[in-house]
């Protein structure tokens, strides 16, 4: 059973209709507080028998889910079709195909949950449930050799038996000799990794949800679970996640960014915009897909613009915004990153140097912002620009900003690293920064 599609509205944050088309793995994030747990409640209060406390505090909850079952899963639960819509509206459930509509009894009430599995910090300590879902995985062959591989790749001294796990502890430095033990006297990273690949591995789990699963994991273990995830053909995977590690220019396209205004929840995605993804993937790099997480996104054109701006906004920046300095290595790059970033409305400013106002860049630029702009003089076109969060260096480049003082290096890159730590509060406050100084108090 996969979900293909979801619609939610009148649920927690989400009081307006929120709609997403979903994939084999699902990466959602966002800050706290902004949702992105909701969208995970939504589908288990939809797929499982909701407690009558659910049904008193959200008795106006819209959720439609669009479903597909498997070969298999039509042949055992007799399901007319392979597609349908389940549908919960004002407490009312039925499940939709496009010959009729069944009730929804509490026989597909048990079939969904009995598909479903949400992993959060009180069911990751559910060592019972834990065991018995193990030794119940010894029954499909293909999919233990799968869970076993997986354990083994990030663990390579562990292997898994029906009663326990067997651990060369020498190997993990613990202690001499070998030992055998359980999965509740295990380490709290190997019994998050452990209790995930049993899920996402195990056919009985069509749909696993997993909050955080990034908790107590070494980056070079969470690079190998997101491996494992993309890997794993059991099931359909929603996550939610504080770690830019879950994103690579492979998961973009199955990422869901949520963000909340004062009045509802939103979320978006790559299907929402025009984007060229062959080109993402030429240009993301895991420094800078780190701008998914910030507050706001500065794109400047080169290494030295990116190193100075990091420097200069560490040491003098006051504002709240948690700021990314991106560099687009040109100004030919910009609009790519500019149409990434609207996709997934993720505030940014642009700095250029002075020759992009002559180019075909900023036209291109104008006209995807949509910014309805009449003729005017270049200096006026600078001027006006920065009302949008765009700044050209008037006198020239970044190099004419700052004290020549700092600019006796070999390359650029070393003089911006020496401005970048030495350059002083009578420095950053002269008239030969000023500029610099605008745009830095402007973000």
């Amino acid at each position: 059973m996969r979900i293909t599609r979801i619609k939610i509205n009148y649920y927690k944050s989400i009081k307006e209709p929120m709609i997403l088309d979903l994939h084999d793995i699902n990466v959602v994030i966002g800050q706290n507080n902004s949702g992105k747990s909701n969208i995970l409640d939504a589908i288990e209060f939809a797929l499982t028998d909701p407690k009558t406390d659910s049904q008193i505090f959200y008795p106006k909850a819209d959720i439609e889910i669009d479903l597909k079952f498997t070969e298999d899963e039509q042949l055992k639960y007799e399901f007319p079709e392979a597609e349908a819509v389940f549908t919960l509206k004002k407490g009312i459930r039925e499940l939709g195909f496009s010959k009729r509509t069944l009730p929804f009894s509490k026989t597909l009430s048990s079939i969904f949950a009995a598909s479903f599995k949400r992993l959060n910090e009180k069911t990751f300590l559910d060592y019972p449930q834990i065991e018995n879902d193990f030794r119940s995985l010894f029954t499909y062959s293909q999919n233990l050799a799968s869970f076993k591989e997986n354990l083994s790749h990030h663990f390579p001294k562990v292997s898994a038996t029906e009663n326990a796990l067997d651990i060369n502890y020498e190997h993990e430095g613990l202690y001499e000799g070998d030992r055998r033990a359980t999965i509740d006297r295990m380490g709290s990273g190997f019994r998050r990794i452990f209790t995930i690949l049993l899920y996402i591995f195990h056919p009985q789990y069509s749909i696993v949800l997993i909050e955080e699963p990034e908790i107590h994991l070494h980056p070079a273990m969470i690079k190998k679970l997101l491996w494992a995830m993309q890997n794993s053909e059991s099931g359909q995977i929603f996550f939610t996640t504080h770690s830019p590690l879950f994103i690579t220019t492979m998961t973009l396209s199955q990422l869901i960014r949520v963000m909340k205004n004062e009045k509802t929840s939103k979320a978006f995605s790559l299907g929402q915009g025009n984007v060229d993804h062959q080109r993402l993937i030429q240009e993301l790099n895991a420094d800078n897909l780190e701008m998914f997480f910030t507050d706001k996104v500065v794109l400047v054109e080169g290494v030295s613009d990116r190193i100075l701006l990091r420097g200069l906004i560490d040491r003098f920046y006051k504002g709240q915004n948690d700021l990314k300095v991106v560099q687009t290595h040109g100004k030919g790059n910009v609009l790519i990153y500019v149409k990434l970033l609207k996709v997934f409305n993720i505030p940014f400013a642009i700095i250029l140097d002075n020759d992009a106002i002559k180019t075909h860049h900023i036209r291109d630029l104008v006209y995807n912002l949509d910014l309805k702009l009449p003729p005017m003089t270049d200096r006026d076109m600078i001027e006006e620009l920065k009302k949008y969060d765009i700044y050209i260096f008037a006198n020239g480049d970044l190099e004419a900003n700052y004290p020549r003082k700092f600019q006796n290096e070999e390359t650029k890159t070393l003089s911006a690293l020496k401005a970048a730590r030495f350059i002083n509060d009578a420095d950053f406050n002269s008239k030969h920064m000023a500029n610099l100084r605008e745009i830095i108090n402007s973000l």
